[in-house]
């Protein structure tokens, strides 16, 4: 089963060539790379701080945030679970991560970058998954809900 899961994922990322593809599902911030770029450094800056090595961006954590933000757009509302009930293990298996540790931030309504990495960093679990020693890659999905506030997902892991 596990071949499969790769043949699939293999065939996914042939087929969607780069995350801004991806991105035409759904309506995103026209800056949506300048977007990623600041949450990274923001995060790693965070990460700096507290003596832990740097995350290094992922094209499939990035298509596996991109896919969740714009299905929790759709609903405008925020959870871990995808539209078919997928979780983030789901959801990363099927694009090829295979991985021994991953975790994933939600925010919904933040304008900026600043207030999406400040929201994470004031709530505890947050913290947690922004500051987790073990994970070494990172995502991010940025999309625009019905009623134009911004959804946000995080993913960062650490492949097997």
């Amino acid at each position: 089963m596990r071949w499969l899961n790769a043949f699939v994922a293999a065939l996914f990322l042939a087929l969607v060539p780069a995350a801004p593809a991806l991105a035409q599902l759904c309506d995103t911030p026209a800056d949506l790379a300048a977007l990623r770029d600041s949450v990274l450094r923001q995060v790693n800056d965070e990460r700096a701080r507290a003596g832990l090595p740097a995350l290094a961006a992922s094209r499939r954590l990035t298509l596996a945030a991109q896919g969740h933000a714009c299905g929790l757009a759709s609903r405008e509302r925020l959870t871990h679970r995808g539209r078919l009930g997928g979780s983030l293990r789901l959801r990363l298996r099927r694009l090829g991560y295979w991985y021994s540790m991953a975790n994933e931030n939600l925010a919904l309504g933040q304008n900026t970058p600043a207030q999406a990495v400040a929201g994470w960093m004031g709530s505890p679990g947050h913290r947690a998954n922004v500051l987790a020693a073990g994970v070494q890659d990172f995502g991010l999905g940025v999309a625009v809900a019905g009623d134009g506030r911004l959804v946000w997902v995080m993913v960062s892991a650490r492949p097997r």
